[in-house]
């Protein structure tokens, strides 16, 4: 085989969702929360004050849950002086939209109709959580159809998402992978789950005008105003999973979400740009459909909860991003093993590419030092071509 030279991160990850072989197996990370941030600030890993002054130099985002200041800091030294050498290769970063008022409550809601709140554990840390939906009643959510031009996206949240990208990719050679959240979630935030599943099984037609209305009103428009800052990745969160399997019946999803999902992969290749999917829990079931809608990518993927060997020898068309499990292994285990399993697992799922290995999900509570182990681990093992 010829031997690859070494490309920059940007070409590596388009080869991987290429599905072409790269020089080295590349890594990704969505981000962390408050409490990760608190931990690595208070590590030896943390971002000193000379790191700190270059990081606002460069104009790079410290906003949580993205973290990009931190995902520089793995940085090798002739990227970042006070680098880990531990470098990432692909992060993320999604815009969400405005804030309504409405009749029914008095709080603030999200462009979804979600109630969403910072909340302060007794260490002191603050979180940022969904803590429910509010259109819980056909006349909520009629109401909140007349709030259509307060839901409009805001032009000017795209390009500052872009000045991001250009400045990550320019001095960190770092990709930062952009998008919104899907049409699940946009749908489930505000209705809830319950409201979804009697909708579709008793009233297909609101629930699907519940669903158009979303789309015309911030979701299409969104997608135009980001794919105009012409983005390399477009990364849609939307969680269709549980451990055990869709929150929903494949049947709904198939009628429901995936037209407006394939929408959403349109948009990104019209453009030439590779189209990403951010999706928790057991997913398998509806694979073969990512792969018809021509999704590039699928992030994620728990490995107790999703058969990763089947997903990469069944649809090689499909890179698998993360599978490496954040809520036990990089937690609880020691930095050696965490070494040990990321060298097996990358001979496994990457050796013929189609992998870009990361924690399944944003970071909370795991140690800085497994975080260090593990990207450390894929520099130094992913050299396997």
């Amino acid at each position: 085989m010829t031997k690859v030279q070494k490309m920059s991160a940007l070409e590596r990850i388009i080869t991987v969702l290429d599905g072409k072989i790269p020089d080295r197996v590349p890594s990704f990370i969505l981000g962390g929360d408050c409490d990760f941030v608190y931990r690595f600030m208070n590590s030896p890993y943390k971002l000193t004050e000379e790191d700190m002054k270059q990081l606002e130099d460069d104009k790079v985002s410290f906003m949580i849950p993205f973290i990009h200041a931190i995902v520089a800091k793995f940085s090798p030294s002739d990227i970042f002086s006070g680098g880990l050498d531990a470098k990432i290769d692909m992060c993320w970063s999604t815009m969400g939209g405005g804030f309504i008022q409405v009749s029914f409550t008095e709080q603030v809601l999200l462009n979804t109709g979600a109630t969403f709140d910072v909340v302060v554990k007794e260490d002191g840390i603050p979180h940022n959580w969904f803590t429910g939906p509010a259109l819980l009643k056909k006349e909520y959510i009629e109401e909140y159809w007349e709030k259509e031009k307060e839901l409009k996206p805001n032009p000017a949240t795209f390009r500052n998402l872009s000045k991001i990208r250009k400045t990550m990719l320019e001095k960190y050679d770092i990709v930062v992978s952009q998008g919104i959240a899907g049409p699940f979630e946009n749908c489930v935030f505000g209705i809830g789950h319950a409201n979804f599943a009697r909708f579709a099984r008793k009233e297909p037609s609101f629930l699907q005008q519940h669903i158009d209305f979303q789309w015309e009103t911030f979701e299409e428009p969104s997608l135009k105003l980001l794919m105009n800052q012409k983005p390399d990745v477009v990364m849609c969160g939307d969680d269709y999973g549980f451990n055990a399997g869709l929150q929903m019946n494949v049947k709904n999803w198939r009628k429901f979400i995936k037209p407006k999902l394939a929408e959403y992969v349109k948009y990104a290749h019209d453009a030439d740009a590779k189209f990403v999917i951010h999706s928790c829990g057991n997913i398998g079931e509806i694979f073969p459909d990512f792969v018809e809608i021509g999704i590039d990518g699928v992030e994620s993927l728990k490995p107790k909860n999703n058969e990763l060997r089947m997903y990469r020898e069944k649809y090689p068309e499909i890179a698998l991003i993360g599978a490496v499990d954040d809520s036990e292994m990089l937690k609880y285990e020691s930095p050696e093993f965490i070494r040990n399993y990321i060298r097996e697992d990358i001979q496994i799922l990457g050796k013929k590419g189609g992998y870009i290995p990361g924690p399944t999900n944003f970071l909370l509570d795991q140690p800085p030092e497994n975080i260090v182990a593990l990207f450390k681990g894929i520099q130094d093992y992913g050299k396997i071509y």
